[in-house]
């Protein structure tokens, strides 16, 4: 009964994102976009869970992991069904660029920064070298993610730059991508003890051998669901049909330890490129998306963290570095101008804000190894959502201060 209970609560935090009630807010308030993006629900989940009066024992949210499991799959099939080779050959070369240096090169600053300093801020849990790397590609996995939802929030104080904003929607977007696959390649590399409670490395062969499995059933996978949905023209069959395989797929990346949303991922990538029928399962599959996100952030937040004083400084440290990283990306791509717009470092303020693709990295790994350095990195995750959130709205109108300035005098003209 406790366990229906619970679900039916998750099931309210999504219908409450579904019906758009935070996207009806104008108020130009700091805090407006906590309401927009619906992080305000972490509050929700840290006061009924573990972290608050517990009122969701860990008992029931065990019961629930298999729910979750299976939304981890559905999610990474939705991102995998648009990465249509159709679609994305029109995009410009420039723009994966642009894409590429943005994000590369924040992961590889948060990597090594943390993998240095990691030892000073997280405590006597984390000295082995192998799970400091493990450590460290978790934090670079998540910190350099961006929010499509803040692109779009904030593109009402970028009017006069369009140009700009969009190219900064497509980097948000597709930046989902690359945590998706590393998170893959985590799963490859480590595997959770549960009789030991510890984390233990894999690597040489045994590593190919696991991240290829994980691509062979992704594969196999989409080419499966292609072939049933072929010979199914019922709605209802064709849900039906398209539930059982993520179920299917999830339950088995569960039983082998690997990762639902990287192998979801590859069976919506592969189904996405085989279908004729894109833009009517897109109808079906992209409502749902919001919701998911809302449901793992109550989740996520219910079990327990550990965040203490220096994991905060961590926090900051590394929020710090994609700040001025992203920045100077931009600042060296318009020296190089490939897409012959101005992409002032201002306009990487757009980018501050994790995007809805990081809880469901964690959850996936916090099902998998639910350590508690796994609660460490929980803890660093509330943080910088909150953090960011609560500090990029005025970020954004420093932003357009200095951008609407640069505007002016160039109007004006250079003094004589």
């Amino acid at each position: 009964m406790k366990t229906l209970i619970a679900f039916g609560i998750l099931l309210a935090a999504g219908f409450l994102g579904a019906v758009k009630l935070f996207h009806r807010l104008e108020v130009s308030s700091p805090f407006s976009y906590l309401f927009y993006s619906g992080t305000v629900f972490i509050f929700f989940g840290l006061v009924i869970g573990e972290n608050g009066f517990n009122l969701i024992s860990r008992e029931i949210i065990h019961h629930l992991d298999p729910l979750i499991n299976f939304s981890l799959g559905w999610v990474g099939f939705i991102f995998g069904f648009q990465l249509e080779l159709k679609f994305l050959k029109r995009v410009s070369w420039t723009w994966y660029l642009n894409l590429a240096a943005t994000y590369f090169t924040v992961f590889f600053v948060v990597f090594f920064l943390s993998f240095f300093t990691i030892r000073y801020f997280a405590g006597e849990s984390i000295r082995a070298t192998d799970i400091i790397i493990g450590f460290s590609l978790v934090l670079a996995i998540i910190i350099p993610e961006s929010s499509v939802s803040f692109v779009v929030w904030s593109s009402k104080f970028f009017k006069q730059h369009f140009k700009q904003v969009r190219l900064c929607s497509f980097i948000a977007s597709s930046d989902n991508f690359f945590p998706i696959l590393v998170t893959g390649i985590v799963f490859s590399l480590y595997r959770y003890n549960p009789e030991l409670h510890e984390i233990t490395s894999i690597a040489g062969v045994r590593f190919l051998i696991s991240f290829a499995i994980q691509l062979g059933i992704g594969i196999l996978s989409g080419l499966i669901l292609h072939f049933l949905l072929t010979r199914i023209q019922e709605k209802l069959e064709i849900s039906a049909v398209l539930l059982g395989v993520i179920f299917f797929i999830s339950g088995l990346s569960l039983m082998f330890n690997y990762s639902p949303l990287f192998v979801a991922m590859i069976t919506g990538a592969v189904f996405s490129n085989l279908t004729r029928r894109h833009s009517y399962f897109l109808k079906i599959i992209n409502p749902t998306e919001k919701p998911i996100y809302l449901i793992f952030l109550v989740f996520l937040t219910i079990h327990k963290a550990e965040l203490d004083m220096g994991l905060v400084l961590l926090a900051v440290i590394l929020l710090a570095a994609k700040l001025l990283s992203k920045g100077m990306v931009f600042k060296a791509l318009n020296l190089v101008k490939p897409d012959r717009f101005d992409t002032s470092s201002y306009f990487s303020y757009i980018l501050l804000p994790l995007g809805s693709i990081v809880p469901a990295i964690i959850l996936d790994l916090f099902i998998a190894f639910p350590d508690k350095n796994t609660r460490k990195i929980v803890g660093i995750f509330i943080f910088s959502q909150l953090f960011l959130e609560l500090f990029a709205p005025a970020a954004i109108k420093i932003a357009q201060y200095h951008l609407e300035k640069k505007d002016l005098n160039s109007i004006k003209g250079p003094k004589t």
